[in-house]
């Protein structure tokens, strides 16, 4: 099965783009790999975070208007 990947092209100062690059080669992975595969882990997870809050916030807001 073939993923759907979008580009995204970043610029990373250089002490961020050294650390990614020690990742990668601990993970014996090349800089892109690597790059997407921590994007893609802090992003779902963020984004989890997000529906979860949204999800208090709408619960609280309930709470307050049932009153």
């Amino acid at each position: 099965m073939s993923l759907d990947l979008k580009p995204v092209q970043v610029r990373l100062p250089s002490d961020v783009y050294d650390v990614l690059k020690m990742i990668a080669d601990a993970n014996d992975h090349d800089l892109g790999e690597e790059a997407r595969e921590i994007l893609t882990e802090a992003l779902l997870g963020k984004g989890h975070i997000l529906k979860i809050l949204a999800k208090r916030l709408a619960g609280a807001v309930r709470t307050v208007n049932d009153r």
